[in-house]
């Protein structure tokens, strides 16, 4: 399958995008940078090393948590700002920000079902005014909300109130989000993008499958749980449920997934789950690798978004692990790995 598409106007849409985009990517961390802030010996020494990037406009005042993660956000929202003035595809921006928008909605969700704290955890980096919708969901009011998010609300209202479970709002809202990346990707007309979403999807149902399988959840909570569109048909994957884990992995044996699968099954058909997260994240990455050996379009811009993403959550493990005191080899198995 051909996953790259050229057209006459790349050279147009993407050109002065894609070569901004080409020289940041080479003041993107590497595994030097990455290994001095995982060694360094306390949060002040990590501060220093990121003050030497322009990280540390935002991360020299750190002392909490909280304060990573605000300085982070604050950090991406910067990131996304400059690709705003260089994008003329917007659709790009909102396949990227619509994420934070299902998270917001998932956060305020649960805040008026079971009671978090929804201003320590919500996200500035979405399209949605999320005062505005926490109103509306207070309110009980989610026909107020934009169009594209009020079936879904809805959907997550009724899943709650039937089952209980808070899961059961993540599963409505991921659905949501996937269904609305996968149009926007068909919309550009990107077939690297399109299987980006179909690889990502793949992914969530592989982990819900696998997380599904270590708690013994029944086989309708997966049933209701798998999300259209993979490349693997989640009828396939409902049909495994009943069996073995071996058999899962014969399954998938002829799939790019069958080394992700293996290399997670531990003894008595039992899942490494923290390890599932980590391979799972590091496949999606190799998948976006890609987009680096592409000159001209979407996709280096693409490309560079992920490799940000992904290089500010290896930086809050690295933060957040050495405040909470643990030794160097536990956080570098926690990080994953970069895209350059």
């Amino acid at each position: 399958m051909r996953l790259i598409s050229r057209t006459f106007t790349d050279p147009i849409v993407y050109g002065y995008a894609t070569g901004r985009v080409k020289v940041l990517e080479t003041k993107l961390f590497n595994k030097p940078r990455i290994e001095r802030l995982v060694q360094a010996e306390d949060l002040s020494e990590q501060l220093n090393i990121l003050a030497e990037t322009d990280y540390g406009e935002f991360t020299e005042n750190i002392q909490t948590a909280e304060d990573i993660e605000g300085a982070l956000n604050k950090y991406l929202a910067k990131v996304y700002n400059f690709l705003e003035e260089v994008i003329r595809k917007k659709s790009i921006i909102r396949f990227f920000r619509t994420k934070y928008d299902y998270h917001n909605l998932k956060v305020l969700l649960k805040t008026k079902y079971l009671g978090t704290d929804a201003e320590k955890i919500w996200s500035y980096l979405g399209l949605l005014d999320v005062n505005q919708a926490r109103e509306y969901i207070q309110d009980d009011t989610p026909d107020k909300l934009p169009e594209l998010y009020i079936a879904d609300v809805k959907e997550a209202m009724e899943r709650f109130d039937q089952y209980r479970d808070g899961q059961e709002i993540d599963i409505a809202l991921d659905r949501g989000l996937y269904r609305e990346w996968f149009k926007i990707a068909c919309s550009l007309g990107n077939p690297f993008l399109k299987n980006f979403v179909k690889t990502a999807i793949d992914l969530a149902n592989l982990r819900t499958f696998l997380r599904a399988k270590n708690l013994s959840r029944k086989d309708e909570f997966v049933t209701r749980a798998l999300y259209d569109h993979g490349l693997i048909k989640k009828e396939t994957l409902i049909s495994l449920y009943k069996k073995s884990l071996g058999d899962l992995a014969d399954e998938l044996n002829a799939t790019p997934y069958k080394t992700v699968v293996a290399s997670v099954i531990k003894e008595k058909d039992k899942v490494d789950l923290e390890k599932l997260d980590k391979e799972a994240d590091n496949y999606l990455l190799r998948y976006v690798q890609r987009a680096k050996l592409v000159a001209v379009g979407p996709e280096p811009l693409l490309g560079y978004i992920f490799a940000k993403e992904n290089e500010v959550s290896a930086i809050r493990i690295i933060l957040t692990g050495k405040l909470n005191g643990l030794p160097a080899k536990v956080i570098d198995e926690r990080v994953r790995d970069l895209y350059v």
